[in-house]
């Protein structure tokens, strides 16, 4: 005799604990609490299997799941998890890790996911969830989960109301070589420019479009600095620091600074924890924005665009 979840697929024959459903009442209430740019991760305890939830304010919520892309071969989706997922509702993932990074495949995912639109239906999102771990990902219990989550800047978020362990951050690279180099790494992996290396001045530097963005490792504890020299030339004036001054107001992540005729971008985001996708969304944001700027301050300000000849194309 089969079991069929509430989407119709077959299941196998297993009885679901009774402790879920009022999991996922709690997890709802947790999710309505997240704010802007603030994500929340549940993972099975030793494995990387994981729903995962980003907080997008007007945007909505988006939601994933796990793809046989993050997971180990003992892992992987059958064909019946597969069949399950797009049953309940995920889109198939876009791409593989590679292919799908936020530059160039904004619109979707290497993992299975789905985009709630405002207002969220928290509980649908919830029960989403727990119909994936549960029935799909074959979790026993809520007991077998532990979360992260953590803001835009990675300090940890503590959520106590999930009834859940926190999961441990795996501690950064204590050296300062491997943090560079583990830099170098994801930048090649998120530009696709596999001869990116560090100049004299121990900057990564590339092009996107009009801008050109510099990343380095900087401080003690590190913590990585992009910046963009967005346009030179520019004469120095009320006008153009007023305007600065409501650049700066209106953008939470980025800085607009003027030196020497100069107008910088700059940002600032934490290693601890160093995770890839949120250094490829800030990195993302910060070309979009500096690209953006650099149009609004040529038409207000004049001046000339920044273009390097050391960076790649």
């Amino acid at each position: 005799m089969k079991k069929t979840s509430t989407e119709g697929k077959l299941l196998p024959s297993r009885r679901v604990s009774i402790a879920w459903p009022p999991f996922a009442r709690k997890l709802a209430g947790v999710l309505q609490k997240l704010e802007e740019d603030q994500y929340l991760i549940l993972s099975v305890k030793r494995s990387n299997q994981y729903v995962q939830f980003a907080a997008q304010g007007s945007f909505g919520m988006r939601a994933e799941t796990t793809s046989s892309s993050y997971l180990v071969e003992p892992e992987q989706l059958n064909a019946r998890q597969i069949a399950a997922l797009l049953d309940a509702g995920w889109h198939a993932p876009t791409g593989t890790p590679a292919e799908s990074t936020p530059a160039d495949d904004p619109d979707g995912s290497p993992n299975f996911f789905l985009d709630f639109s405002a207002p969220v239906s928290f509980d649908a999102v919830a029960n989403l969830a727990v119909r994936t771990l549960a029935g799909i990902l074959l979790v026993p219990h809520p007991g077998f989960l532990e979360y992260d989550a953590f803001g835009e800047d990675g300090e940890a978020i503590a959520l106590p109301d999930l009834g859940l362990r926190r999961a441990v951050r795996a501690r950064p690279v204590d050296n300062r070589e491997g943090l560079s180099m583990k830099l170098q790494g994801i930048l090649r992996e998120i530009t696709g420019i596999s001869e990116l290396t560090f100049d004299s001045d121990g900057d990564l530097g590339f092009r996107s479009g009009s801008a050109v963005a510099f990343v380095r490792l900087m401080g003690d504890p590190p913590y990585v600095c992009i910046h963009s020299p967005i346009l030179g030339d520019v004469e120095e004036g009320p006008g153009l620091l007023a305007r600065l001054n409501d650049m700066n107001a209106e953008e939470s992540l980025l800085r607009f600074i003027f030196k020497n005729g100069m107008i910088y971008c700059i940002a600032y985001i934490s290693v601890a924890p160093f995770v890839k996708e949120q250094l490829s969304r800030a990195l993302e944001h910060f070309c979009t924005v500096s690209m953006e700027s650099t149009d609004c301050c040529r038409r207000s300000s004049g001046g000339r665009l920044h273009l390097s000849s050391q960076c790649p194309v």
